[in-house]
């Protein structure tokens, strides 16, 4: 039962916050051009973190995955 008022009560707020945001970009040109920018500049700069991200895990995966074509590694 609180899973579904904790579900409920975030849908609402994540609801609530977009029109809020709408509310206010309605108001002024300038406004609306500051909030749009500002989610530019969130969007470019998380989704380059999500791509640094997943290209050090793949670079990471591909270094565990054995190598055919690679000289197998001396035991030290």
């Amino acid at each position: 039962m609180a899973e579904t008022e904790i579900k409920t009560g975030l849908y609402e707020n994540t609801v609530g916050l977009a029109e809020r945001f709408a509310e206010v970009a309605a108001t002024d040109p300038i406004t609306a051009t500051m909030m749009l920018s500002g989610l530019v500049f969130v969007a470019l700069s998380a989704g380059t973190f999500g791509a640094l991200v997943a290209g050090a895990v793949l670079s990471e995966l591909r270094r565990l995955l054995p190598n055919p074509r690679a000289p197998p590694r001396q035991a030290r």
